[in-house]
């Protein structure tokens, strides 16, 4: 593996030379060789440029940008060493060193057996200071930066961090020469915790945190991503006109189907018998129930006509329709936002403190899209990726969907149980990379898929999806139902 070499004495620097000489090696700047080709050179400086801080400037430490980012950016990194004033070290085209003139022994903490870095109220204090700007690479991140930060901080480790911190930069500040930087970091501090005012504050993030309204920001950009793939989509619509013995049997698949999904498994002979009979399965209360209060949901015309109008509206809605869909599970808190964080798989949902802030900071990206199918599968995965309650999620997600179909006169869609790993798949791509292309196709076809079915007969309904194998496990019944998917063209975005 290609490494860095440093002489430490005169005769290793003698030794050294030779091998520049012969080939072996090759020379980068003065005190400076290595045993990798030219091409390398770069990629090798990028990745162990501590090595050569540490050579040239023993007691130095990595500070400001550098501290937090722990790499070069445009090929600089600064550091504060015992140095009379600035200078800057070129290592090589592949290199500069900013050498910023400070104390080394006050707040620091090691980040590498070879360096120490800035530690946070330090960190905090110095990308606070002024940049020049008019340099390409500027050593502070700036305020903004330091907002989210101390919002990260909190996150992690609570109000008692953040108020450390504050009393170990006043009690350093005046030694590092950061008092007017300190003064700032006290006001952004202040106002984060609520006990300064929050016009100090400038990002989203920070300000929702000071109104009690924390939000989870990666989710927020996922989100953001989705709404501008579905702006660029062009999505058919399906329309819908109401039919008493239509909407009636397609409610019926619509609950089946959604609760089969997460696990509450029936027969559809037993299923015909919870919903049309009013008739619970023997020792499964709340399975029975479950299917029926769904029901009752998405069968209510005008509950499902329902959109918000605000973020408000929206709590109030999903608050509303949980008690609806789980009463008959007091122990999982119906109506009730959760208090514990919920995960599936490898994938945490919005932490319980964050969930009110998130759904209010993507009402509005919700708001900006056309209505119809873009907000229902917007609106199916911020309720998916929020998870606001302890159980009974996904299918509120896809309530919440399909209200935004039936609102405007659609088509709402089943998610047949065949369709489940296509699904859940979609989900997982757009949870995990941003990638939105497979669940706008999923939500698509389904959507295609239940307006082609004729629903105001019962039976001629049932026999249709059992010939298409709707109600199959996907590994029974993949290859016949996509058969059914190929009559509907798309065309999508690939990102």
């Amino acid at each position: 593996m290609a490494k860095l070499i440093f002489p430490t004495d005169s005769n290793e620097s003698k030794r050294l030379a030779r091998a520049v000489n012969n080939g072996s090696i090759k020379r980068i700047r003065a005190g400076v060789y290595t045993d990798a080709s030219w091409e390398e050179v770069p990629q090798l400086l990028h990745k162990r440029w501590y090595e050569v801080v540490n050579h040239l400037y023993p007691t130095a430490i990595a500070s400001h940008a550098t501290a937090v980012l722990l790499h070069p950016v445009n090929n600089v990194v600064f550091i504060t060493a015992e140095v009379k004033s600035r200078k800057k070290v070129m290592v090589s085209d592949a290199l500069t060193i900013e050498v910023l003139p400070g104390n080394v022994s006050l707040l620091t903490e090691p980040f590498q057996p070879e360096l120490f870095r800035s530690s946070p109220p330090r960190y905090l204090l110095e990308n606070l200071q002024v940049s020049h700007s008019d340099v390409e690479t500027p050593k502070s991140l700036g305020k903004d930066w330091v907002e989210q930060e101390l919002c990260k901080l909190l996150e992690s480790y609570g109000e008692g961090e953040l108020n450390h911190i504050r009393d170990q930069a006043r009690q350093h500040c005046k030694t590092l020469n950061m008092e007017r930087a300190f003064k700032q970091l006290e006001k952004l501090i202040g106002a984060v915790l609520s006990t300064h005012p929050i016009e100090t504050l400038s990002t989203p993030q920070a300000i929702a945190i000071a109104q009690k309204e924390p939000f989870d920001k990666n989710r927020l950009t996922a989100l953001d991503a989705l709404r501008d793939y579905l702006a660029r989509c062009e999505l058919k619509a399906e329309p819908y006109q109401y039919q008493s013995s239509s909407w009636r049997n397609l409610s019926f698949y619509e609950s089946y189907f959604s609760n089969y999904i997460e696990g509450t498994e029936f027969e559809i002979d037993e299923a015909e018998k919870i919903i049309f009979e009013k008739s619970e399965i023997a020792n499964r209360h709340e399975d029975s129930h479950d299917v029926l209060s769904v029901y009752d949901v998405v069968h209510d015309y005008t509950e499902m006509s329902t959109t918000p109008d605000s973020s408000d509206e929206l709590l109030h809605l999903l608050v509303q329709r949980h008690a609806l869909i789980m009463h008959q599970r007091p122990d999982m808190r119906p109506g009730l936002l959760k208090e514990k964080t919920n995960k599936a798989g490898d994938t945490v949902f919005v932490l319980p403190e964050n969930v009110e802030g998130t759904l209010a900071q993507a009402f509005p990206l919700y708001q900006t899209l056309p209505e119809g199918l873009p907000r229902a599968i917007f609106m199916q995965f911020l309720i998916s990726e929020c998870h606001p309650f302890d159980d009974g999620n996904g299918r509120l997600a896809r309530i919440m969907m399909n209200a935004e179909l039936v609102s405007v006169d659609q088509h709402k869609l089943i998610v047949p149980t065949v369709h489940r790993d296509s699904y859940l798949n979609g989900l997982r791509q757009a949870t995990r990379s941003q990638k939105f292309r497979v669940m706008t196709k999923v939500f698509a076809n389904l959507q295609a898929y239940t307006a082609s079915i004729d629903w105001t007969d019962y039976g001629e309904a049932r026999d249709t999806l059992e010939s298409h194998c709707a109600h199959k496990l996907p590994d029974e019944g993949v290859a016949i139902f996509n058969k059914q998917l190929t009559k509907f063209k798309l065309d999508l975005p690939v990102k």
